[in-house]
């Protein structure tokens, strides 16, 4: 099923962006409702209290686009002054966009919406971000009020030879919604055929609202969409002359452009939301199933405890029987007889303690491999000498945030009826670990937050809270791999879930 909405995604990607959009070298993928797509692009670090310039140049796309901006880091704030020539109809590159916008983007893909960029031959725009390290890029959009860049890069930064700065090319990650943005496919919208009589401002003021609804803003957002479609009905009804409606009716637009923004957010949240619920009601069952395998499995335990003092009363009786005999028979040996008995015996004895010692230590393997397998068919696990180690990595948590991804959420559910249905005794331990991006302070706050969260969310889901013995921020100070790279970054933002001090009760794990 992934596989066809990532084709279909690709796809549908393609068909808007048109074959001149390929050669920007451009990855598109799929992941669960989200569209990604990379390509890598200059970011630069600028120098605080020092002023500097960069150029601005075409992509293969738009290679006759051309410009400057003078960049000043002061005070937090990073002040740009861009001067664009030769902005081309945004509508040449595709009758879904009707306008430029200049983007801010870290490396960690932090997208600043700086400001549209007005569709002429000469533009000269002032802007400030807070970023200090970052790639400017210009972008087709289908509105000016999105929060996020599309895949249509026609310009990026590229440095001077007096441009005073640190520089890096890293691989910039946008991330959007393919059912709302840049996938669209017969059914879900009319064909979009170029429109040249239409004004610009008013064509991005149509394009928001179908997308809002696209979004699913009339069953989620119903008011919101509404207050748009009014407004957008009375800039329809009121535009005529293409010469003033800039002048005339551009707030309006506007405004309907940040309604339809608005109510497409909420539409969004609201229905994350609504599968959020229908996630907990699942986990719910599974955790509902998962007790009850618990509850057979204790079951089963009990049935083995039974079984097993029936065994000690059926061996006591073969003592005492033996005991006997072995009176009668010291009663007619030798002492030499005795103690070749009694070296036997001790023999036997000491046979018998070596089996059960050996079967105890073959019950501990057992259930500590169907543990270790059950677990790693969930979430990356690995063995170590303090226990088996749980990996949740960053991408399971919202962006700088604690709050867990629903896909987080239903691994950790299935983690946990695991765990419930463990015969034995263990103890937990949680880890969380940032990069080496931003201050120490920081790292440790977000570190310590996100293995609260994962400890909140395990004990709400029904493991006990004493099973827990740790919850540690660690930030920083154990990367497992280099923070030179976004990848190494990407791999020391988890949260760790230690699990030791295993010691089953029965020979095997009852799921």
């Amino acid at each position: 099923m992934k596989i066809r909405r990532f084709i279909a995604a690709v796809a549908g990607l393609m068909t808007i962006l048109g074959a001149a959009t390929l050669s920007q070298a451009v990855q598109v993928r799929s992941d669960d409702r989200v569209l990604i797509a990379r390509r890598d692009a200059l970011s630069i670090r600028y120098r605080d209290g020092d002023g500097t310039s960069v150029s601005m140049a075409g992509t293969s796309i738009a290679p006759d686009l051309t410009g400057k901006a003078e960049v000043k880091r002061k005070e937090g704030r990073t002040r740009v002054r861009l001067e664009m020539r030769n902005l081309a109809n945004p509508q040449s590159l595709g009758a879904y966009y009707t306008t430029y916008v200049l983007w801010a983007v870290s490396p960690e893909g932090q997208a600043d919406n700086l400001a549209e960029m007005p569709f002429k031959s000469a533009v000269d725009i002032d802007v400030t971000t807070p970023l200090q390290t970052f790639a400017l890029i210009i972008t087709a959009e289908p509105y000016s009020a999105v929060k996020l860049p599309s895949p249509v890069v026609v310009a990026e930064n590229v440095m001077r030879r007096e441009t005073k700065g640190v520089a890096e090319t890293s691989r910039i990650k946008y991330r959007g919604d393919p059912g709302t943005f840049y996938v669209v496919s017969p059914s879900s919208a009319p064909s979009i055929t170029a429109d040249y009589n239409t004004p610009l401002i008013v064509l991005g003021a149509r394009r928001s609202v179908e997308i809002a609804r696209r979004a699913g803003a009339d069953k989620y957002a119903g008011e919101e969409l509404r207050q748009a479609e009014i407004k957008l009905a009375v800039l329809e009804q009121t535009w005529s002359d293409n010469r003033k409606v800039e002048e005339k009716l551009g707030g309006v637009a506007r405004e309907v452009m940040h309604l339809a923004e608005h109510a497409r957010e909420l539409a969004v949240e609201r229905s994350a939301e609504a599968r959020l619920d229908a996630e907990r009601q699942s986990a719910r069952s599974s955790i509902a199933e998962a007790r009850s395998e618990a509850d057979e499995a204790k079951d089963q335990a009990e049935r083995a405890k039974q079984q097993a003092a029936t065994y000690r009363d059926a061996m006591a009786r073969a003592q005492q029987d033996a005991d006997l005999a072995r009176r009668r028979v010291q009663e007619a040996q030798t002492e030499a007889d005795r103690a070749k008995a009694n070296e036997e015996l001790a023999r036997a004895q000491a046979e018998q303690a070596r089996l059960e010692a050996e079967e105890a230590k073959k019950d501990k393997t057992a259930a500590e491999q169907q543990l270790f397998m059950s677990l790693s068919q969930i979430l990356e696990t690995k063995r170590e000498a303090r226990g088996l180690v749980v990996s949740l990595s960053d991408v399971l948590f919202d962006f700088n945030k604690a709050t867990l991804k629903p896909g987080a959420r239903e691994r950790l559910s299935k983690l946990a009826g695991v765990l419930i249905a463990y015969p034995g005794p263990y103890l937990i331990q949680i880890e969380g670990h940032t990069d080496a991006i931003g201050s120490e302070e920081y790292n440790l706050k977000l570190s310590q937050d996100r293995a609260d969260t994962v400890r909140y969310y395990l004990v709400q889901t029904g493991v006990a809270a004493d099973r827990i013995t740790g919850v540690r921020g660690l930030g920083k100070t154990m990367p497992v791999a280099s923070n030179e790279t976004p990848e190494g970054r990407q791999m020391n933002r988890r949260v760790e879930i230690v699990i030791s001090d295993l010691v089953p009760t029965v020979s095997t794990i009852n799921r």
